[in-house]
């Protein structure tokens, strides 16, 4: 296989596409688990506020019902909000140097007495509360901070009976009102929504384990929205749209899906962002983050993001719960250690560092995955390869390069190697993932 770098020919801006859900200190009132260097070798970009400290900080952190306990009370004073243990966790996420992504609305209720995902019994109200939480973050109001958020997220997910116990149309008017008054507030903002769950039905086969009944509602759902939105100038700047995928393939596919919506609806300016992406392999058995070994899977979805619609992606998640497969804390030390897709997304995050994408070309379909990037000093290419098994013979303007190389989940190996008239050769096995600097 041959892929052939050319650093001086500049193909775009590489994205913030390892962006996560959380932040990176976690552990209750106390935030006792401490990943920031973790988070600050990745050089995560954004942090998205969604399920935060869940189910353990679900009286404390970032819900709105965390911050205004009390919905019959004064939505302007001061006293009415409870900022203190949010703004611990976004000061957290700030010192990580990540920017904050932040999710207005409720956590996940898995439970069968559903307590905070009903529709709000006033609108105006709930859009007036996320109005003073905005300025407390951004304008210093109820002893607050300056944090230039930029992106504001109206709700998530509210297909299904775990995010949303309204009507589609209560929803709809839902949005319709809060997005309006939010705009009206602060012009400047990202406000949006509204993490629709899926556009599975349009990208999987219906045999597979992972369409549900559920999805069936999802396109109804958004064609709903849409209609209800048309002609009543709702601020949608973007989109968020969720996907738990293993192939890139299929990644690709619904951020093309998503693109297309939304040019015909008549919102070309609106972002596409995937606000949830995680990798399912089927619904009711292996996933990445139960099982690390595809390092090379994560790498590939990244790069094919990069050449995609997408606008900003954000892996679900890195807090220390089921979904994170990037670390987890030892239960004999009580140390946070690294897992091997750590080394996938760190290897997007250098290139993301170097901030042009370069040209790179090689044979597409045959199992590798390859994207280049330079800041005009030095340059990076990471190399993914899910099924390919052979040598791999690079043509680099380059007479030395710094390589690292990881097989699997074995080692990370690091290695200076010459290249010989301008060709470097590496053997690679599947599930292999490759980072070289020069």
């Amino acid at each position: 296989m041959n892929i052939t770098v050319n650093p001086s020919h500049v193909a775009a801006t590489i994205k913030p596409l390892h962006a996560c859900g959380g932040g990176p200190k976690t552990g209750g009132h106390r935030l006792s688990n401490d990943a920031t260097e973790i988070f600050r070798e990745i050089g995560i970009p954004y942090c998205r506020l969604h399920d935060i400290e869940y189910p353990y900080g679900s009286s404390q952190f970032v819900d709105v019902h965390c911050i205004f306990p009390d919905f019959d009370a004064d939505e302007n004073a001061e006293s009415s909000y409870n900022f203190k243990a949010t703004d611990r966790y976004l000061l957290a996420i700030k010192e990580s140097g990540a920017e904050v992504f932040y999710r207005l609305g409720e956590s996940i209720d898995h439970y069968e007495n559903k307590l905070y995902i009903h529709a709000p019994k006033d609108f105006a109200k709930w859009a007036r509360i996320c109005e003073h939480i905005i300025r407390h973050y951004n304008q210093g109001w109820a002893d607050g901070h300056y944090m230039d958020i930029k992106y504001w997220e109206i709700w998530n997910e509210p297909v299904g009976d775990c995010m949303w116990r309204g009507t589609y149309t209560e929803f709809y008017e839902f949005y319709t009102v809060v997005s309006k008054h939010l705009k009206s507030c602060f012009p400047n903002l990202k406000i949006g929504g509204y993490s629709c769950v899926g556009v599975y039905e349009k990208v999987r086969d219906r045999n597979n384990s992972y369409v549900l009944p559920l999805f069936d509602t999802v396109l109804p759902f958004m064609d709903g929205f849409f209609d209800y939105i048309e002609g009543k100038n709702v601020p949608l700047d973007f989109f968020s749209w969720h996907s738990y995928t293993l192939s890139p393939e299929e990644t690709v596919a619904s951020a093309d899906y998503v693109r297309k919506y939304l040019d015909e609806r008549g919102y070309k300016d609106t972002e596409s962002l995937l606000t949830e992406f995680n990798m399912f392999y089927s619904f009711d058995s292996r996933t990445l983050y139960q099982h690390t070994e595809f390092p090379a899977d994560l790498l590939a979805n990244y790069i094919e993001a990069q050449n995609s619609s997408i606008d900003m992606l954000f892996y679900y998640d890195l807090q220390l719960l089921l979904f994170n497969a990037m670390f987890y804390k030892d239960p004999l030390d009580r140390q946070i250690k690294k897992l091997p897709a750590f080394n996938s997304m760190k290897f997007f995050g250098d290139l993301y560092r170097l901030q042009k994408q370069i040209e790179v070309e090689y044979e597409t379909g045959k199992g590798i995955y390859a994207l280049g990037a330079s800041n005009g000093e030095k340059a990076g290419v990471a190399i993914a390869s899910r099924f390919f098994e052979g040598k791999l013979t690079l043509s680099i303007p380059s007479e030395r390069v710094t390589v690292s190389l990881m097989h699997g989940c074995g080692e990370l190996e690091r290695f200076e190697a010459d290249v010989t008239n301008g060709s470097l050769e590496l053997d690679v096995q599947k599930e292999t993932i490759v980072y070289i600097e020069f």
